[in-house]
């Protein structure tokens, strides 16, 4: 049955790359899955429909028709780029290469890419050209005449103003220095082929207009001849035709990129006998790395993969010919031009009616952009591991709408739990945090949703796995927000803080004791009567000196506080522990407490 042989050859032409349909009597009978997709129908939609369905009107239908029967009949294969309908109803542009399906000539294989972006770009170019070309010709000309020696003799309002001169600055004068100086050689040459027998000569040069903008004009120059031959004078007519020039480089251009793109593809096609290794020249795997029949040869396709892929390519290709399943493997290909590319390389095995594999037919796309886009993205996610690995920062992810949570793998080091078990419900998250602490949290978090705040900061405390608390800084900013200003993610950190608020809560209970052991030790000082009559003694700035010293400031800091120069601070405090016979910083800051002196008291 020919379905059935469709059936077993679907494989290869079920290509992610290239839209495929095979018709008999105008009806289609298969289709792959990019048919279907570029074309708007669901999987296998097409099939049974007629082919009549995808053109625009009746003639059309028909004129293809005749085309491709004339050229399949022939032993040819039609190709040509001609507009269809989706099944929305919109117009697209496509490539077609038709021809009889070898083995059944009643069925008509047809190999279809979809060319709409490139067609509807070079039109828009087209009619951008249009209306450059629309603009220009309806300005107003600048007209001047001058003498053979350049000279002018009359310049029109319009031809001033676009020079930014007066007729008084221009008269008299001659026309070189608004010419560009790499154009002068040029227009003088021209204006030389000028004589009786050809008295007009159109010229195309650059100026400098008013302001010193570089335009482009044309200038057709008419010369005014006595009896005798002799040039007596010439006028110039002259138009800005910038915007032309401008848009004729950029349709150059682009016809350029749209023929390399049509001659240069980016998918690569072969085949292979059952065993795997090349017997017949394979010209689009030629035309792509440059390799002659010879050299592709065999095995010979293996010299133009990369040195660090070629062994496993092999390996991988090798087990795939021996067990006939699919190929599809990633690795660099050096192109013609020496480059090497990354391509998706896929191959499936064509069989026979019995099962048995009778060729292998592969295709290659250019992945490389996708790939180098990956291997960023896997270099930048390593480094951000690195750095909060080294910074102890677990990073988290919030997706507000969806009320979904993520954190970073180091979570486990923070409170116990891996991702799988804490899961990604913002719930079991909030659950987490202290009873305590939790309407605290819940209003930092609004009050920076809301907008209120630049930053989400927040000290809190989080149950860990084992049921001890931990206690944490979590930092966090939304990152985007909807076209109404409501949040819609947000990407913060957490930093366990446990030692350094122990720390802190200790040192703070020490300092207390020692301040309670230095008062308690003062008060019982039989020279406490003299030390506070010495306190007595002393002005506002020096108070302010002591207070400064015993809280650890240094003499720098200090002198930009009271704007001082700091060896005005270490004469005052030579002086003062001289006056109140103090011979170190630990004196000084004992005095300090003692007398109630301390910076900020």
């Amino acid at each position: 049955m020919i379905e059935n042989s469709i059936g077993q050859s679907a494989a290869i032409l079920n290509s992610d790359f290239i839209a495929i349909a095979i018709v008999r009597d105008r009806h289609l009978v298969w289709a792959n899955s990019a048919m279907h997709r570029i074309f708007g129908y669901q999987p296998k939609e097409l099939i049974g429909q007629s082919t009549r369905n995808l053109f625009l009107d009746q003639e059309s239908y028909e004129a293809f028709g005749r085309e491709a029967a004339s050229a399949i009949a022939d032993g040819k294969t039609y190709t040509g780029t001609i507009p269809q309908k989706r099944k929305d109803g919109t117009v697209g542009w496509y490539e077609f290469n038709v021809s009889s399906l070898a083995g059944d000539p009643e069925l008509v294989v047809g190999a279809i890419v979809d060319r709409t972006a490139s067609y509807l770009d070079a039109r828009s170019l087209e009619q951008r050209e249009s209306r450059y070309r629309s603009v220009v010709e309806d300005q107003t000309e600048v007209i001047s005449r001058f003498l053979p020696d350049g000279t002018f003799i009359f310049v029109n309002e319009v031809y001033c103003r676009f020079f930014g001169k007066t007729p008084e600055q221009l008269l008299g004068r001659r026309w070189h220095p608004a010419a560009h100086p790499d154009d002068l050689a040029m227009i003088e040459a021209k204006l030389g082929e000028m004589s009786p027998d050809n008295h007009v000569v159109v010229i195309e040069n650059r100026v400098f207009a008013a302001g010193g903008a570089l335009r482009w004009m044309q200038f057709v120059n008419r010369g005014f001849y006595a009896e005798d031959g002799t040039l007596k004078e010439i006028q110039a007519v002259g138009r800005d035709i910038t915007p032309q020039r401008e848009a004729l480089a950029k349709l150059q251009a682009s016809e350029e990129r749209y023929r390399t793109l049509v001659d240069t593809t980016s998918v690569v096609t072969w085949f292979c006998p059952a065993d795997g290794l090349n017997i017949v020249p394979q010209p689009a795997w030629m035309a792509f790395t440059g390799q002659t029949a010879a050299e592709m040869r065999g095995a010979g396709w293996t010299k133009v993969v990369h040195p660090d892929d070629a062994a496993a390519v092999a390996v991988h290709w090798q087990s795939a010919v021996e067990s006939g399943e699919p190929f599809l493997s990633q690795f660099r290909i050096r192109r013609d031009d020496g480059a090497w590319r990354w391509m998706s390389m896929r191959a499936v095995p064509i069989r026979d009616q019995q099962g048995g594999i009778v060729e292998w037919m592969g295709m290659g796309q250019d992945v490389t952009e996708q790939k180098q886009a990956e291997l960023a993205l896997a270099q930048s996610e390593e480094q951000l591991e690195l750095a909060l690995a080294a910074s102890e920062l677990v990073l988290w992810d919030w997706n507000i709408p969806e009320h979904k949570m993520t954190a970073g793998n180091r979570v486990v080091e923070l409170i116990g739990y891996t991702i799988e078990e804490l899961g990604h419900n913002e719930d079991v998250w909030t659950a987490l945090i202290n009873p305590q602490d939790l309407q605290r949290v819940k209003q930092e978090i609004a009050s920076h949703l809301s907008g209120e705040t630049a930053n989400f900061e927040s000290e809190h405390r989080l149950r860990h796995k084992h049921g001890h608390w931990v206690t944490v800084e979590s930092k966090g900013k939304v990152t985007r927000r909807d076209q109404d200003n409501n949040p819609l993610r947000m990407v913060g950190t957490i930093l366990d803080i446990s030692q350094r608020k122990r720390l802190n809560d200790e040192g703070i209970d020490l300092l207390k004791r020692i301040e309670s052991l230095i008062r308690e030790s003062s008060s019982r000082s039989p020279v406490k009567a003299e030390a506070n009559k010495a306190v007595e003694s002393l002005t506002k700035r020096q108070r302010q000196i002591i207070g400064m010293i015993a809280i650890g400031m240094t003499s720098a800091e200090i002198g930009e506080r009271l704007h001082l120069a700091t060896p005005t601070v270490i004469c005052h405090r030579r002086n003062l522990m001289a006056k109140l016979d103090l011979h170190s910083t630990a004196e000084i800051t004992r005095f300090a407490i003692d007398h109630g002196l301390l910076a900020g008291k």
